[in-house]
């Protein structure tokens, strides 16, 4: 029974260690103060419209782009593109400051992935949103 005991807490340590290597860790982390949206929201450059934006690896090997704000925005559009494809637009899941993330399946190796997120307010003329935040990623 020792034995058995033993080798369980060999295996579990041998992955916690692996994920503890493999978790997923930032690359590259922006962060931007705008100052305003396209139509005038946050003027005030001292509490302008801020974007962060975070890409990483998950351990599925799947692109992760965080996304987040500092001001209450109705919804965030998301583009993306490689070389060889064109950009594509999204409108993402978050609302809010605290934004959410999107991933990217089937992500090709030693290949440039262009990223792009703005954050938007609805009005009744059409959308406000702030300037594209643009992270190059390679996985």
């Amino acid at each position: 029974m020792a034995k058995k005991t033993l080798h369980l807490v060999a295996a579990a340590s041998t992955l916690a260690a692996t994920l503890a290597i493999t978790a997923p860790t930032p690359a590259s982390a922006t962060e931007a103060c705008i100052g305003t949206t396209t139509n005038g929201h946050g003027v005030d450059t001292d509490s302008g419209d801020c974007i962060y934006m975070n890409v990483y690896t998950a351990i599925d090997g799947r692109i992760v782009v965080k996304y987040s704000g500092n001001q209450n925005y109705d919804f965030y559009q998301l583009r993306w593109s490689r070389p060889g494809r064109a950009e594509s637009q999204s409108r993402v899941r978050g609302t809010g400051s605290s934004g959410s993330w999107w991933a990217l399946n089937n992500a090709w190796e030693n290949t440039p992935y262009t990223f792009k997120v703005q954050a938007c307010y609805s009005g009744i003329f059409g959308s406000d949103c702030t300037y594209w935040k643009t992270e190059t990623y390679v996985k």
